[in-house]
């Protein structure tokens, strides 16, 4: 028998998988531990390749988190005509920081820029799902309709697609930007800020909408 599959080797081995389940953070203190010392023997290789990869899931899930609520954000604002000045700006706010976090992502993981795709389509999903949830909260307490019906009604109304340019949701390009551009927004939701808060925001002609602008991936 190998030194590989020795019963001893197994008993630590099965030991450690317990361990994992039932005291991740001793668990883990050991496997360093075992890392440190090369007693590659002693290693619980399933569960240290799991974590491994759940911190490359973790970055992914954060970025794709804030992209969601933003997105319910820009949905909001073009949607909710009855929106009071004062939650509209809370919406602008809270889209910036989201931007901001997003952007740290990005800065510390370069690696996530190949993922934009995948991630903002299921960004798009969540999005569009709390989104559909709010407005619908919003016309109900509003007398408009049931909940029932003003979801049914939002969600026919609601883009099957996601309307926004990725640089207009984020604001932010790794290798031109040191923040997000706070004056950059998808054209419906700069127009809304610009007709009901007086703003000023550039809106790209619609004849431009999915048309990169040079921005980089």
């Amino acid at each position: 028998m190998s030194a590989t599959t020795t019963p001893a080797r197994g008993v630590r081995l099965t030991q450690a998988a317990e361990l994992y389940h039932s005291d991740g953070y001793t668990w883990a203190i050991e496997q360093a531990d075992a890392l440190r010392r090369r007693d590659f023997a002693a290693i619980d290789w399933d569960n240290v390749i799991e974590e491994i990869e759940d911190v490359g899931r973790r970055e992914k899930n954060h970025w794709r988190g804030c992209c969601a609520r933003i997105l319910e954000h820009l949905l909001k604002i073009e949607h909710y005509r009855e929106a009071t000045h004062e939650v509209l700006r809370h919406w602008v706010s809270e889209i910036k920081d989201f931007r901001e976090e997003m952007a740290d992502d990005i800065i510390n993981n370069p690696g996530l820029q190949g993922e934009y795709e995948t991630m903002l389509k299921s960004a798009w999903q969540k999005g569009r799902n709390y989104a559909r949830r709010r407005l619908a909260e919003y016309d109900e307490s509003n007398g408009i309709s049931t909940f029932k019906q003003a979801r049914l009604e939002r969600d026919q109304t609601l883009p099957e697609q996601c309307p926004y340019r990725l640089e207009d949701v984020t604001a932010f390009d790794l290798q031109r930007d040191r923040d997000p551009d706070e004056d950059v927004w998808p054209s419906g939701v700069a127009r809304v800020l610009n007709d009901r808060l007086g703003a000023d925001y550039p809106v790209l002609p619609d004849r431009d909408r999915g048309r990169s602008t040079g921005w980089s991936r």
